[in-house]
């Protein structure tokens, strides 16, 4: 058997593979013995089986190299889970930031009122005074009338049209000087009721647009907690276990960088060698606040069962005749600063600048005792994950 075939021989045998050379390959099985034409038949079908076998092979390795990856559902779950947890955390960031601008778009409405109702009573003395001037006036051109020493002009003097006055500077000379202190005082009552007047509608203006930025606030707000009960609503089962793992982990992220940032802020942060004696009110302010465990958290409330973050401690040191204003921000003015080394129970904790974002009791251990989403205890660095810098007061 000729093992080195001819490139011309090799070729032929791939064509039998085929079939192609089969006439040819029966002709050369005639010229030889049987045995070898039964030999030559057989190899077609041998080497047909073996391609058949190959192209099994083929295609399998294809499918297996060619197919997708098999999912990982697994992975998928913490992905969305992952996903999810920072959604909810910044819907948590928005509505405690929106809790904030409130309270203090509240204050600043109610500062608002009070100057209105200030030029309202201003406005009316100067009118009842203006009357005054007006009546002493009319007196005065009775007792002119009887000497027969009144004119038009005076008589236009007296009327409640200012245009209609004193027109000229040659009339006022021929008044007496008693008369010309009640004309200088009418004159001077008229103006005061013009400053009132701007004065009160500067103030409404001011209201109007705090009342409608409260308004805008409340939507938001709304707009955060319909988001977050639309994301709760849908996890169930498996993947409420991964979030809300996400969300511990998210949790213990934050409150790990803040634990960090208050190392750094002991070192840079001197204490107020100044700062007052904590008030033997404070362990009574703490006990009164825990009374309040779980009360509902409402905007703009300020007890007894309902409260937001001012108004809450608000009322716990009012039970102990210490009294605060309902707002964060003016708390802080009403607080003296110290360092976070200097903290002790019933000292004040402020988040955003100037305190105007949240304010919390603090109740030692690194705990805080305050009101968010219900009064509660919580970790002073662990309860706000995107939460701003905080700050610290005293009452004094």
């Amino acid at each position: 058997m000729d093992s080195g075939a001819s490139p011309q021989r090799r070729g032929s045998i791939l064509a039998e593979k085929f079939g192609d050379s089969a006439p040819l390959g029966c002709a050369r099985g005639e010229a030889k013995d049987d045995k070898v034409s039964d030999v030559k038949r057989s190899r077609p079908s041998l080497r047909l089986v073996l391609l058949s076998a190959a192209a099994a092979v083929a295609v399998l390795a294809g499918a297996i190299v060619v197919g997708p990856a098999a999912a990982d559902p697994i992975a998928d779950k913490k992905a969305e889970a992952a996903q999810i947890g920072a959604q909810l955390a910044q819907l948590q960031d928005r509505q405690n930031q929106l809790n904030g601008q409130y309270e203090q778009a509240n204050y600043e409405l109610k500062l608002a009122q009070e100057k209105v109702a200030a030029a309202k009573a201003l406005a009316a003395q100067t009118a009842a005074e203006a009357d005054k001037r007006r009546a002493d006036l009319r007196h005065y051109a009775v007792a002119a009338y009887q000497t027969g020493n009144d004119s038009p002009e005076f008589d236009a003097l007296i009327t409640n049209d200012a245009g209609t006055g004193v027109q000229k500077r040659s009339y006022l000379q021929s008044i007496s000087g008693s008369r010309q202190d009640l004309v200088d005082a009418l004159n001077a009552a008229r103006q005061k009721a013009d400053e009132d007047g701007v004065r009160l509608k500067a103030a409404e203006g001011v209201t109007s647009a705090k009342a409608a930025e409260i308004e805008q606030l409340k939507k938001a707000a709304d707009d955060a907690t319909n988001q977050q009960a639309a994301i709760n609503a849908k996890v169930q089962g498996e993947l409420k276990v991964l979030v809300d793992a996400e969300n511990a982990r998210i949790a213990a992220a934050a409150a790990a960088a803040r634990a960090a940032a208050a190392a750094a802020r002991g070192t840079s942060m001197s204490p107020n060698p100044n700062a007052p004696r904590v008030g033997q009110g404070a362990a009574g302010a703490i006990a009164a606040g825990r009374t309040k465990m779980g009360a509902a958290y409402v905007w703009a409330a300020e007890g007894p069962n309902e409260f937001d973050c001012s108004g809450f401690v608000k009322w716990a040191y009012a039970q102990v005749g210490v009294s605060l204003s309902h707002y964060s921000g003016a708390m802080y003015n009403e607080t003296v600063r110290i360092s976070e080394s200097q903290l002790q129970p019933g000292d004040l904790v402020f988040w955003g600048p100037g305190g105007s974002a949240h304010v919390a009791i603090y109740i030692g251990g690194n705990q805080i005792l305050h009101t968010a989403h219900g009064v509660a205890v919580t970790s002073m660095n662990g309860w706000w994950t995107y939460g701003p810098v905080m700050s610290f007061g005293r009452i004094p």
